[in-house]
């Protein structure tokens, strides 16, 4: 019998972060208001999305991320996380830049992504431009 296989969308890219989980009688998708916290919260709420349907992380078909523009920081996160669940259950990791729409909107589209591969390969974040640093003072 063949096993039960799930999508995981991730997207850090503004202050809404966006998650969801799709499969075969699954599509879920949260959203909330993380600011700056997405390293605090983001593994926490996939775990519950997770457990609230049952889905062992072995279970992962892929992951997909939003590979920006947006936050700097929400960016390194988030494909950061979807990056270590690939290279962990050695699955493939993809993900598409310049999504248009709300973060629910973006979610849905990361879950109808498809992939060529079986095996793991990461994704860079996109910026659309490079990071705004600051220059050391004399």
């Amino acid at each position: 019998m063949k096993k039960k296989s799930y999508v995981l969308g991730i997207d850090t890219a503004e202050a809404e972060t966006g998650i969801g989980l799709a499969g075969r009688n699954i599509y879920d998708i949260q959203t909330w208001l993380s600011h700056r916290n997405q390293s605090q919260e983001l593994l926490p709420k996939i775990d519950r999305l997770l457990k609230k349907h049952r889905v062992m992380p072995e279970q992962l078909k892929w992951v997909a991320a939003n590979l920006g523009p947006g936050s700097f920081t929400g960016l390194r996160v988030g494909i950061s996380l979807a990056n270590a669940f690939g290279y962990g259950l050695n699955i493939p990791v993809v993900g598409k830049k310049e999504l248009l729409g709300n973060t629910r909107e973006r979610v849905g589209q990361l879950l109808k992504l498809r992939v060529k591969t079986k095996s793991f390969k990461q994704v860079l974040p996109y910026y659309g431009r490079p990071p705004r640093i600051t220059h050391p003072k004399k």
